[in-house]
């Protein structure tokens, strides 16, 4: 928080006279009133009644989703005209018409319905005829609104020596897809019919044996709304995987005690499957130091039985997940949370209807509903700084120099609301990111005065002045970049002190800058 106060206080003072004799000049240049939300985003706060806050944080591991319970092959159908050398087409002329009961090959599942949430069929035609004609594609058990899947194509003539390329997308988004096959009691049927015809307007044409006639139906970018039937017993590994986390970057040194944290593992199912879940791993790193600490509970290697979420049959609200919170009380989390780590990693497994088909192929799935895991850490921000200290480095501007020798002093009046003191420094850096001079002579901001439950009484006022002699006036000219620093440690040391919402840290920054001037 005085990190970013401070950049304030430096990018502040920024003065272009024209030179004739020195001229004392005084100017506020910062007027600031802030909170600990301007530390921590506002979306990992969280208010207690009495005012107190917490910091929450979820992470969510892999999402176990639709598409890996039902995986649709891109390719349903490929077909062809067989050799008709000497057979002669004439105008209006079906010259091909098939219905096939296509068998999907869909991986550990037998499905019996689907509707598509988006996604396209892919209709592709490669011909030699001379004359244009059509291919009608049906898939009677699909439908929308009642009305049956249908596309009609028309081929234009190809030319003599050569071949005609039609590739057509159909949207499928909304179309529902009976799989059970024209018996309706089977599973992954894909029932459709291709009709294809010369023109009623076209030439009568004789066909060689070289002639070809050959089209695909593929699909493309499907996503499913809807899927019913029985999605099998499948095994999964998720990890080792490792992700960054973010929430005490700018700590650079130092430490804090915790009076409590909570750490929560949730697993939800809003899938119509049962499943069976393990962690075999859980552990943070912080790369700074280089220490791992692994997660230490009883759940850590436990098979954990999750039941299959229920269909409402709610339009707005289909699905009542399955949700299973565990508490891990005598993990070792505190300890994880002091070390401060910026990685964390995992290993899972997940086993999908481990008991087989008990449901009698009536599994479902929704879109938007997922098997999922995440830890949920609460930690009330009361806790004990010990030399914690921040670091940012920030972009500094003062404008062009105009050659105008100056000294002076910034004076930095902080009304501190919170229960901490504060050692604070600004150092310039070089072009090499490297520390080139400093700002401050080290000056500790005063914590306030602290009641008997450790609470602020009133804010705490502290002046800090810094004395820019003409070179380091200059040489802020100079300086692209700072390095802010401030190392902060509770009031009363020994005791836990809450962060209150109110708790407020004001500050007024004033210059007294001497110029040279001519006339």
């Amino acid at each position: 928080m005085l990190a970013v106060i401070l950049v304030f206080v430096v990018g502040g003072c920024k003065k272009k006279v024209s030179p004739s004799w020195d001229v004392a000049v005084y100017a506020p240049l910062l007027v600031a009133d802030l909170g600990f939300n301007d530390i921590v985003p506002d979306s990992l706060l969280e208010m207690n009644p009495d005012n107190s806050l917490n910091l929450v944080y979820k992470y969510q591991f892999y999402n176990f989703s639709l598409d890996s319970l039902v995986n649709f092959p891109d390719t349903i159908s490929h077909k062809y005209l067989p050799p008709l050398g000497g057979v002669v087409l004439h105008p209006g002329q079906i010259f091909f018409n098939f219905t096939e009961n296509s068998v999907l090959n869909i991986p550990n599942a037998d499905v019996a319905q689907v509707d598509f949430h988006k996604g396209f069929l892919v209709l592709e035609v490669f011909a030699t005829i001379t004359q244009p004609s059509y291919v009608t594609y049906k898939i009677p058990y699909a439908r929308k609104n009642g009305v049956a899947f249908q596309v009609t194509e028309l081929i234009p003539a190809a030319p003599v020596g050569g071949t005609t390329h039609v590739e057509r997308l159909v949207d499928l988004s909304g179309y529902s897809l009976d799989m059970r096959g024209p018996t309706h009691v089977s599973s992954n049927i894909l029932t459709n019919q291709t009709i294809a015809q010369l023109d009623a307007n076209a030439d009568t044409v004789t066909m060689t044996n070289a002639d070809i006639f050959n089209f695909n139906v593929r699909f493309e970018d499907l996503s499913f709304a809807y899927a019913k039937g029985y999605f099998g017993s499948q095994y999964t590994v998720f990890g080792p995987d490792t992700t960054k986390i973010d929430m005490f970057n700018n700590i650079v040194a130092g430490s804090f005690n915790l009076e409590s944290a909570k750490l929560t593992l949730s697993v939800e199912n809003g899938f119509g499957i049962d499943a069976r879940v393990m962690f075999n791993s859980i552990a943070t790193t912080n790369s700074q130091t280089g220490l791992t600490t692994a997660l230490s509970d009883p759940i850590i290697g436990q098979t954990i039985n999750i039941s299959r979420a229920t269909e409402t049959f709610n339009p707005l609200q289909p699905v009542n997940p399955s949700v299973y919170n565990f508490e891990m009380n005598s993990s070792n989390i505190p300890q994880i949370i002091e070390n401060m780590p910026d990685k964390i990693s995992y290993k899972m497994q997940v086993t999908t209807n481990p008991l087989g088909n008990v449901s009698a192929g009536n599994d479902f799935i929704y879109y938007g509903n997922y098997l999922n895991a995440s830890l949920n850490l609460e930690i009330p921000l009361s806790f004990i700084a010990n030399d914690l200290t921040l670091s940012e480095d920030v972009v500094l501007d003062l404008g062009t120099y105009n050659d105008n020798p100056s000294s002076g002093k910034l004076k930095l009046i902080v009304d501190n609301g919170f229960p901490f003191s504060a050692d604070v420094q600004i150092y310039m850096l070089d072009a090499n990111n490297q520390i080139s001079d400093s700002l401050f002579v080290p000056t500790l901001i005063d914590a306030p005065m602290l009641d008997a439950d450790y609470k602020v009484i009133s804010p705490k006022r502290s002046e800090l002045e810094v004395w820019l002699s003409e070179s380091k006036y200059l040489a802020l000219f100079s300086t692209k970049k700072v390095r802010v620093k401030a190392r902060f440690n509770t009031a009363g040391v020994s005791n836990f002190v809450k962060i209150y919402s109110y708790y407020r840290l004001k500050l007024k920054v004033t210059g007294d800058f001497n110029y040279l001037v001519e006339m």
